[in-house]
């Protein structure tokens, strides 16, 4: 009777762990690049943290300026100031995320914002869903509004 007793409590405990570790969501850090300035990049890094904070499938990590020192540690940035795919999802790999979401915004010269953002899955290096957004750039509003549309649709299952 105890080992019965036993096998329940632990099969009871196991359960209850298991669930709590899978609903405990996928730990998601982001990476902001593109032709903008410093203050914009963190706009969008806010805005995307933000909407991942709510997200019950996807805990955000604070890791932009980390990402961003092991990068320039690691990475000799090109005229373009890209970087490869490669080299972000090993520096996400060693701070112990399980997905990266990089966001490419550029404004140009004729006022227009253009940001895309790609979720990648850094065990298999996938990319799981990628969005892309083009409005038009009248302040620091519209790039707050991007980043939380883009964020959304990437994590949100039924978005496309």
């Amino acid at each position: 009777m105890k080992r019965v007793f036993f096998l329940a409590v632990i099969t009871v405990l196991a359960g209850l762990f298991g669930f709590d570790a899978f609903a405990a969501g996928k730990k998601v850090a982001v990476y902001v690049e593109g032709d903008m300035s410093q203050a914009n990049k963190s706009i969008v890094n806010s805005s995307v943290l933000a909407r991942l904070s709510g997200n019950k499938d996807y805990r955000a990590f604070e890791r932009n300026s980390a990402f961003i020192s092991a990068l320039d540690k690691e990475q000799d940035y090109q005229v373009s100031g890209e970087v490869p795919e490669k080299e972000i999802r090993a520096v996400g790999e060693r701070m112990g995320v399980d997905y990266v979401i990089v966001v490419n915004a550029v404004i140009t010269t004729d006022d227009q914002c253009h940001m895309s953002a790609r979720l990648i899955d850094l065990v298999s290096g996938e990319v799981v869903k990628s969005v892309s957004l083009k409005r038009e750039y009248t302040g620091s509003d519209v790039l707050a509004n991007m980043a939380n549309n883009v964020a959304y649709r990437l994590i949100n299952k039924k978005s496309k």
